[in-house]
């Protein structure tokens, strides 16, 4: 079993999914009746919300334990690195079903957004969120809580959970609310700067730089050493860059790739979102121009929508976008030639190999 392994990192989620499940049958004080209405429920919340996504969040975990054992892991080494991979998986599964709600989005990996489906609504969704964050801390005392790392893991979950609800937060508000409503459009809220602290935030840490540490932390490297904190640096500042990196595709993704292909619809548009291709419209715009984004930028309305797409397309951002690929995929291979130990570059290796050139 490696990191390469689908079939077996899927079988440890089924795995997780029935102890979760019996976590439920076994609450004190609740009749038979109201316990099966609850395993009912979540037996279909987690299955829809947790897999089905690409998994390399998870799969990071597991590569970053063999990179750094430098040799083929035992059983228990593989099923802990997988158990950790995830519940970086389970994380993403709460930011998502959040997320989706805040952003009114439609669909999710090719199907309705959680909230969207006709039993489960906003109401119960906002909840949903919440239990499956709990999740995480569940299955983490139960398979970890005598592992010398413990406290760092979990340290590093709430570090990071913290982090990206920051992140969320610069992004929701990229165009603030006033009286319960959104403000008048401000571009000039739209910058580069804005736009590199939402990212680091909201996607960085818990995309990259949580599983290369969360390896890390496993294989029982201290931070506190001289050793420890040049490795947990190193994966930082690597995954600084390629969380941007990956960000910046996504928001060209939103705007340019057909639903079918990228497994939701793009709302950046609609949502007023701080997002790369605005802020890089913005600098190249004539005053006409921007009175095209100005009138259209925010608007629930298709029409507007294709004309801020058309807009993208006139300044050529697709285009933009493919040089800057190539300059990031440049500066990422020679950052990782320079990290030591020299086995640790692998893992990065595989976490570019999995974004460069990505199409959903």
């Amino acid at each position: 079993m490696t990191s390469t392994d689908k079939d077996a990192f899927l079988a440890i989620y089924k795995e997780i999914e029935t102890d979760l499940i019996a976590d439920i049958q076994n609450l004190p004080a609740l009749s038979d009746s109201v316990k099966q209405q609850l395993i009912d429920y979540y037996s279909v919340c987690i299955p829809y919300t947790v897999p089905g996504g690409k998994m390399t969040r998870g799969l990071t975990v597991i590569k970053g334990v063999e990179v750094l054992k430098q040799r083929k892991l035992t059983d228990k080494e593989y099923k802990d690195a997988a158990i950790l991979g995830w519940q970086v998986e389970w994380l993403q599964a709460f930011f998502l079903v959040a997320d989706d709600i805040m952003d009114a989005s439609i669909t999710r990996r090719g199907s309705p957004c959680w909230y969207k489906k006709p039993n489960v609504t906003q109401d119960n969704a906002i909840n949903d969120a919440l239990i499956l964050e709990n999740m995480i801390y569940q299955t983490l005392r139960r398979h970890f809580k005598k592992h010398p790392s413990y406290v760092q893991i979990l340290e590093l979950f709430i570090d990071t959970t913290f982090q990206t609800e920051v992140g969320q937060h610069i992004d929701t508000n990229g165009t603030p609310y006033a009286d319960g409503k959104r403000a008048p459009l401000d571009l000039s809220r739209f910058t580069l700067d804005r736009y590199q602290g939402c990212v680091r935030y909201k996607t960085c840490y818990y995309s990259f730089y949580l599983s290369c540490a969360l390896a890390l932390a496993y294989c029982g490297y201290d931070p506190d050493t001289t050793e420890g904190k040049a490795l947990y640096q190193n994966a930082e500042d690597i995954c600084m860059i390629l969380g941007e990196y990956f960000q910046i595709q996504d928001d060209v993704l939103d705007a340019f790739a057909p639903p079918e292909v990228l497994g939701k619809i793009g709302t950046d548009i609609e949502d007023a979102k701080c997002s790369w291709l605005v802020c890089k419209a913005l600098e190249l715009v004539s005053e006409e121009q921007k009175e095209i984004l100005m009138a259209n930028y925010g608007k629930h309305d298709a029409e507007g929508v294709k004309k801020v797409k058309e807009l993208y397309r006139e300044l050529k951002l697709e285009e933009l976008f493919q040089t800057y690929e190539e300059e990031q995929k440049k500066m990422c291979d020679d950052l990782i030639a320079k990290i030591e130990p020299e086995n640790f570059q692998d893992l990065f290796k595989f976490l570019l190999g999995k974004i460069y050139k990505r199409q959903k």
